[in-house]
């Protein structure tokens, strides 16, 4: 028996993880909001996350999270990315990701969007 159409729309898949999570919210002519929370999911083209700040769909955000793995296992990396909120819940907000890339990080400097890298 052939099996119907997959309930899954999403281009790519999705990986699970549960790390800390930055961001600031996208304003001009106003001050910028900031907060934090924690990944859900993760995939090439959005994030899924938790958070107490209320955001809206529309919403552009500058994100950043330290991540898990050292590069040449001595260097810290930070994945940053900015995107736009495609669904936002009291449980988990979507982004859509428009732009990603990883940045080496100096030790002990806590992650912001967008910080100086180095190297």
């Amino acid at each position: 028996m052939p099996k119907g159409p997959s309930l899954e729309r999403r281009a790519s898949a999705r990986f699970a993880l549960n790390l800390e999570v930055s961001f600031t919210v996208e304003k001009r002519g106003a001050q910028e909001k900031s907060g934090s929370g924690h990944t859900i999911d993760l995939s090439s083209s959005g994030l899924s996350f938790s958070t107490n700040l209320p955001l809206l769909p529309g919403q552009k955000l500058d994100v950043s999270i330290d991540w898990p793995v050292l590069l040449d296992g001595a260097i810290k990396l930070q994945l940053v990315m900015s995107g736009v909120v495609v669904r936002a819940d009291t449980t988990a907000i979507a982004l859509q990701i428009k732009r990603h890339e990883f940045r080496t990080r100096r030790v002990g400097l806590k992650a912001g969007p967008f910080d100086e890298s180095v190297g």
